[in-house]
């Protein structure tokens, strides 16, 4: 037995030669040894200072062994009680170890047999001690790792990405809630099985089945990338489970959608072979005529090099104006802080750019108007986005209309919206055309016929700038009859 400091013992015996008895053979053997001469001194002593064991007489005056022993037990079970007596019967030692005594020590007695009863019973109060301490580490331990297990699992849950681990024989051990909303599993059936009939997908699910095979035969890193029953795109990235030895013990793998990403990059290579064939054509026709003046295959004719040259004009005309929307287009995609937002009357700018356009109007005998307010609401906007959206959508009125026509520009409030509303009388779309005229190079089959320029970029740009100041933009149209296009901003909450 080890102990940091000395064993502290208290003698309660109404002998005043057994005390002085047991303190002195005691004390030679490194003890600390307290005296109470009776029952209720002794409980008073116990209740001021620790004490490792206390030896009680059997028989004293006022509070007897036992009685001593009782409140001891309740007091604190760590302190171990000795008997002694020289009234020693079977039944009283019955009794005294009943009531939880550890051993019982009759008069008269040896100081060996002193010593080594007082010596097993510190004995075992240290095993208890250290017994104890390790409950309380265990009990710790189980507190921090359970701590730990629920941090671990409120961030697997927490994580944008899947996550899904296997065991050794392929069986799913844990799947995150992200896992479950991108793969559409249920938990409850998924936890305990294999992937086999999981995805309702046979090649999907030997597919997936030979990767977790090959990462836990060899503890190799492998990537895949598969498409969902509802076409979404998924990147996986499985990594080996091992043990100490090396050994596999399953796989867990995480999971990435990348459906965005890959119509991103779809809309990217879309973009630049749209850009690359709008670009090419003007370029090689401004080309071609350039060549037959330096060739001098017009023969000297003037009339037929102003042609040429005017040709080349308007196709240089078309490719700046492709530019400009492209410009605009980029403009269009820079949200958050580049933008300046402040709150604005409309009215202001769609005067300012049906004044601009009038010219254009009187051109095509076109009756261009404004009917609003004086003043409206005012929106949370940027100015110059607006006079961007509020010019293209003039302009295309005006381009898609006939002579003689007619465009109407209005502005109201209504229902905490700002609404404004650009109608024509021109050669309107097709119910087909309706769905996809505010895509990016979009143009109308009947405007193709018509040979009417343009870049397709004007509304894409329009619907851009709208979103960007969390509005809507929707279009009412009938072919050959015209049509009208609405935006709709939320009031500024200032007003």
């Amino acid at each position: 037995m080890t102990t940091a400091s000395p064993s502290r013992i208290l003698i309660v015996d109404d002998e005043e030669i057994i005390r002085i008895g047991c303190q002195r053979i005691l004390e030679d053997s490194n003890m600390v040894v307290d005296q109470a001469e009776n029952g209720r001194a002794g409980w008073e002593m116990i209740q001021k200072a620790p004490y490792d064991m206390v030896l009680l007489d059997l028989m004293m005056p006022e509070m007897g062994g036992l009685e001593v022993l009782d409140e001891v037990q309740k007091y604190d079970h760590r302190i171990i009680p000795i008997i002694i007596t020289g009234f020693a019967t079977i039944e009283t030692a019955v009794d005294a170890m009943r009531k939880g005594a550890y051993d019982y020590l009759p008069k008269p007695f040896s100081p060996d047999e002193l010593r080594t009863k007082v010596n097993r019973g510190l004995e075992k109060r240290w095993l208890m001690m250290q017994a104890e301490q390790l409950r309380e580490e265990r009990d710790r331990n189980l507190l921090e790792l359970t701590n730990e297990k629920s941090r671990t699992m409120t961030l697997i849950n927490c994580m944008r990405e899947g996550l899904i681990a296997t065991n050794r024989p392929g069986h799913i051990v844990l799947m995150n809630p992200a896992a479950q909303h991108m793969l559409r599993l249920n938990r409850e059936k998924a936890i305990g099985s294999g992937v086999s009939g999981l995805f309702g997908n046979a090649e999907l699910e030997k597919q997936i089945a030979a990767s977790l095979e090959t990462v836990t035969r060899t503890t190799t890193v492998t990537h895949m990338e598969f498409k969902t029953s509802d076409e979404r795109v998924l990147h996986s990235s499985t990594s080996p489970i091992v043990d100490d030895q090396g050994d596999a013990l399953g796989t867990v793998t995480i999971l990435i959608d990348v459906t965005e990403d890959k119509k991103v990059e779809q809309m990217k290579s879309d973009f630049v072979s749209l850009v690359s064939h709008e670009l090419k054509s003007p370029v090689a026709a401004i080309a071609g005529y350039l060549n037959l003046i330096i060739d001098g295959l017009t023969g000297g004719n003037p009339d037929k090099e102003r042609e040429i040259i005017v040709r080349s004009r308007d196709k240089a005309d078309g490719l700046l104006m492709l530019i400009n929307d492209l410009l605009d287009m980029s403009r269009a995609e820079r949200r958050g802080a580049s933008k300046v937002m402040t709150p604005l009357d409309v009215v202001p700018l769609l005067k300012e750019t049906v004044q601009f356009y009038q010219n254009e109007a009187k051109a095509k005998s076109i009756t261009l108007m404004l009917t609003a307010a004086e003043t409206l609401a005012d929106i949370l906007g940027n100015s110059d986005d607006l006079s961007r959206l509020f010019a293209n959508l003039i302009s295309n009125a005006i381009k898609y209309t006939l002579e003689n026509g007619k465009v109407e520009v209005s502005a109201c409030v209504r229902e905490s919206q700002v609404e404004i509303s650009v109608s024509d009388t021109g050669i309107g779309m097709s119910r087909e055309d309706l769905g996809k005229i505010f895509g990016e190079f979009f143009r109308a089959k009947n405007a193709l016929a018509r040979k009417i320029t343009g870049t397709g970029l004007g509304l894409a740009i329009c619907r851009r700038i709208v979103e960007d100041h969390h509005g809507h933009i929707t279009v009412q149209s009938e072919l050959d009859k015209g049509s009208t296009f609405h935006v709709t901003f939320p009031v500024h909450k200032n007003n």
